[in-house]
């Protein structure tokens, strides 16, 4: 009794599993199983935007440091103002008010320091944000490049070299003509 209703559902499952098999290879097949891959180094180290990016970057480090320099000294400027206007008020004054004075001054100093380290971040991130918009815009072709490549030769998929162990092709240099075009 138990052998027949094992064969009754032995021909089913034989058949969804035939079917499951000829769905994935119809799926399979019409999505290409061609890999491909980039290489991100190469890119960097050929192409001109890149070496675009690197002298943007490296102004952008020259002006940040610049504008740092500058920072310190208005603070020093500034440090040195308020000490001088504490030691102006401390002339004269028991100990009881010079502890007053002296915290009073140190609170002071604190938001001088403080406010200048802020505007060191805010400018920090303004010029970390145009070196990034820019790098942004150098992938964005790139991958506008690589979906262009993917969709005429049927590349199911297209990874970075650096993941890729075996096999796949290299698109790079596909990649290095569409941008130096």
């Amino acid at each position: 009794m138990k052998l027949k209703v094992a064969k009754k559902l032995l021909v089913p499952m034989v058949l969804v599993i035939g079917l499951v098999f000829a769905i994935t290879g119809l799926v399979t097949a019409k999505s290409g199983s061609t890999v491909g891959y980039v290489d991100l180094q190469r890119l960097r180290n050929e192409l001109p935007q890149f070496q675009d990016l690197q002298e943007l970057l490296q102004q952008k480090n020259a002006e940040f440091s610049s504008y740092g320099a500058y920072l310190q000294t208005q603070q020093n400027n500034e440090l040195r103002d308020l000490e001088k206007q504490k030691e102006a008020e401390l002339k004269g004054k028991a100990e009881a008010e010079r502890k007053e004075i002296e915290a009073k001054y140190q609170e002071q100093a604190r938001k001088i320091i403080k406010s200048y380290q802020q505007k060191l971040e805010a400018e920090n991130a303004r010029l970390s944000g145009e070196v990034q918009a820019k790098h942004d815009e150098i992938m964005a072709q790139i991958e506008q490049i690589l979906a262009e490549i993917a969709k005429k030769e049927g590349y199911a998929i297209i990874l970075e070299k650096s993941i890729v162990y075996y096999g796949g092709a290299d698109l790079t240099d596909q990649v290095i003509a569409a941008m130096t075009e």
